[in-house]
């Protein structure tokens, strides 16, 4: 069968199909990433660390994907964070940007579990955190925050006029108003319900056992 190079869905390809309808700013977009990785993936949690939030700063460093969507949000700034974490990713730059903050993400959510069955010595115990923290971490929010915003946004502009403030920073705070709200919500979920996520995970992990005795 030959490929439909017009229905592409390669990366590459993508890349080169939309680099005349898009200009990447490469020196923006490198100082944009730089600056976020500074803030928001070294100096809050130094700092959650160094004030011993230790709960806060266990739901926040698998989140760093969801404060990329907050400040990517129609390009932040000068655009400079216009391919830092794009919805969806058509250029080479707003790929690897994506995947790098992606994996920082999924990194800080498998020091959390790993750490979790070391320091319980139950398997169940550190799987069952996952149940959650990839919810509310990686599957669901992004899209969600996005819409709201982009909602909000709307809404703002229609039936309100404002003179002190403009629309995208309200819109800018709101976002990050949500993902302090998921942030804390996970630290609740799993400060709370540890027993009964582990329950259910000792139950799932017990389904090959009882196949193998109906067998």
């Amino acid at each position: 069968m030959t490929p439909d190079n017009n229905y592409s869905q390669n990366i590459v390809n993508l890349h080169n199909e939309k680099q005349k309808q898009i200009k990447v700013d490469i020196k923006k977009t490198v100082i944009g990433f730089i600056l976020y990785f500074i803030i928001f993936v070294i100096l809050i949690p130094l700092i959650l660390f160094k004030s011993q939030m230790y709960g806060i700063l266990e739901a926040y460093m698998p989140n760093v994907d969801l404060i990329a969507t907050v400040i990517s949000w129609h390009g932040g700034p000068l655009k400079i964070w216009a391919h830092l974490y794009p919805p969806s990713a058509v250029t080479i730059y707003g790929f690897s940007s994506q995947t790098i903050i992606n994996y920082l993400s999924l990194l800080g959510l498998t020091y959390i579990i790993t750490r979790e069955t070391k320091r319980t010595g139950s398997i169940a115990r550190g799987w069952s955190m996952a149940f959650i923290m990839l919810l509310m971490t990686y599957l669901l929010p992004g899209q969600f925050i996005s819409w709201t915003m982009d909602k909000t946004k709307n809404l703002i502009s229609n039936y309100f006029k404002l003179n002190f403030i403009t629309t995208d920073s309200i819109v800018v705070v709101l976002g990050f108003f949500l993902v302090a709200t998921i942030i804390t919500s996970e630290a609740y979920i799993l400060h709370n319900s540890k027993k009964n996520l582990e329950h259910m995970a000792k139950k799932i992990m017990n389904i090959p056992n009882f196949v193998k005795k109906i067998i």
